[in-house]
């Protein structure tokens, strides 16, 4: 399969040998005392061979339906009984924070027991006993790091909380519930655009504010293109200065190439290779990683891991290059030929909350759905809280609503615990969500919400409603006027009403108005 653009992604071969750099990836019974580092390579069993990494987890919870996660190498997974974990087992035999998954630097997934109470018990699928599965399987203590492959199970406590590490993620496994309305225009439109850079291995650029789901875009961009690697972010943004510790996080280093690298490390650009390489922020690239790119694209310069030997040769990675910005290319310090190779493929320009504000019951709907599955929250809002969230001000977008949704059911569920009433279905109301907006916003230092004072971040129904209008009570005055303080410009005139392009024109259609 061809996993890059041979013009923009870097030329060289997917093929790749055991070197320093790159640690070969079989399984072994580490030898060392107990007392070892906890960042040591450990593993409970003897197999050997080719590494098998896992792409999505199975979840057994007694009770409950079962459930599919995919696993994202960029994400840890926190297993317990708590709501915060990313997966909450409700039963008694597993502690609040009981163990957690993560994608180990070296490109192999661990597991971590956070010392639970009943522990953590690692097994095989084909050894699980009809009876008490832990007698086939190994108790691990905690503080270290288990490497986990395809098949392996995770017993939490007991045999009725369990977690199978699966090869693929399941073609049914789907985010969210069906949407119960239609996609705005703007949502419309975005959706093609993710359709049509699946179809080409093209880099791609993303720009949109802070919050827009640039990230979630490129995500499902690389989702569907059906490249076999890795979809691996690089915070732009995060990057060291020192050219030493720059030269690890994107090249990788060897074992023992400084002080504490007790492990061989795969630097972000090779774990990329044969998949998409995810520049977030790419407007803060330091200029020292712009030039380790900038060879990388161009297959030139010494791309050896921090610490290898002098005469060390590999060939460059591959990988679809997705890069991400809230400012436009010529606004920003890159390298001019850097910027060119970032701009030599795809765009798209992502919609802002307030420009598809019809897809906020939707977007709520789906964030109830994650709550319910993942974290055990059955609620749901009432249909004038959605009204009010639907026309509230979202100055952090789409991350914003998501965590406004997920707090303030937290919060009505807490105090269906505090007054001691038994678990049913969660109701958030109008005066809920507002109680909880008004707290935040004194938090961040602003006035409060009271009757005789406008809200200056999240104003009521009534307040948003003087000014702005939905798309469907636009008059032709509306229009008119917009397009005549915008002298005939259409892009301004929808960003005055508050409304995507396209939804602009076909009201100025259906209108009659030229």
């Amino acid at each position: 399969m061809k996993t890059g653009d041979e013009e923009s992604s870097g030329a060289g071969g997917n093929g790749r040998s055991s070197t320093p750099g790159r640690p070969s990836r079989s399984r072994t019974q580490h030898s060392e005392p107990a007392s070892s580092t906890p960042t040591e390579e450990l593993a409970f069993d003897t197999r050997s061979g080719e590494y098998r990494e896992p792409k999505a987890l199975r979840v057994q919870r007694e009770g409950i339906e079962e459930l599919t996660v995919r696993l994202y190498p960029d994400r840890s997974y926190v297993f317990g009984r708590a709501p915060e974990c990313t997966v909450v087992f409700p039963h008694d035999a597993v502690s609040r924070q009981h163990g957690r998954l993560a994608f180990r630097e070296d490109h192999r997934w661990v597991y971590r027991d956070l010392n639970s109470r009943n522990g953590s018990y690692l097994g095989r699928e084909e050894e699980q006993g009809r009876l008490d599965p832990r007698l086939h399987f190994q108790r691990v203590g905690p503080s270290r790091d288990w490497v986990l492959e395809v098949g392996d199970v995770v017993l939490l406590g007991n045999g009725k909380s369990r977690v199978t590490l699966l090869a693929e993620v399941p073609p049914e496994l789907v985010a969210g519930p069906r949407a119960k309305r239609d996609a705005s225009p703007a949502t419309v439109q975005l959706e093609r655009s993710i359709e049509r850079c699946a179809r080409h291995h093209l880099p791609v650029f993303l720009r949109g504010d802070s919050g827009t789901g640039k990230t979630f875009i490129a995500r499902e961009i690389h989702s569907r293109s059906g490249l076999e690697g890795n979809f691996v972010i690089l915070n732009c943004g995060r990057l060291p200065q020192d050219p030493a510790a720059l030269q690890s996080e994107l090249l990788g280093h060897v074992k023992g190439a400084y002080t504490g690298a007790s492990i061989a490390r795969v630097g972000k650009l090779y774990s990329a290779n044969g998949g998409t390489l995810f520049l977030d922020e790419v407007e803060f690239l330091p200029r020292l990683a712009q030039d380790f790119l900038v060879d990388v694209l161009e297959g030139s310069g010494s791309l050896a891991p921090l610490g290898a030997p002098a005469d060390f040769r590999e060939p460059p990675p591959r990988f679809r290059l997705i890069s991400a910005s809230k400012a436009p290319l010529r606004q920003t310090d890159l390298r001019p030929d850097l910027a060119q190779r970032l701009a030599a493929g795809d765009f798209i320009i992502l919609p802002t909350l307030e420009e598809r504000r019809e897809d906020i019951p939707n977007l709520v709907e789906a964030f109830l759905h994650r709550l319910k599955v993942e974290q055990q929250y059955d609620a749901e809002l009432t249909r004038e809280a959605i009204e009010f969230l639907r026309e509230a001000s979202w100055p952090g977008q789409i991350r914003e609503l998501e965590s406004t949704v997920r707090t303030v059911v937290a919060r009505e569920v807490a105090h269906q615990e505090l007054e001691g009433l038994a678990p049913h279905r969660t109701l958030v109301t109008l005066e809920a969500v507002k109680s909880y907006l008004e707290q935040r916003e004194l938090g961040f230092g602003g006035t409060s919400s009271a009757p005789t004072k406008k809200r200056t971040t999240q104003p009521s129904v009534e307040s948003v409603a003087a000014v702005r209008k939905r798309p469907g009570d636009l008059t032709e005055q509306d229009i008119r006027g917009a397009l005549e303080k915008h002298q005939g410009n259409k892009t301004r005139a929808a960003q005055e009403l508050g409304i995507a392009l396209n939804t602009l024109k076909a009201r100025m259609k259906a209108l009659g108005v030229e």
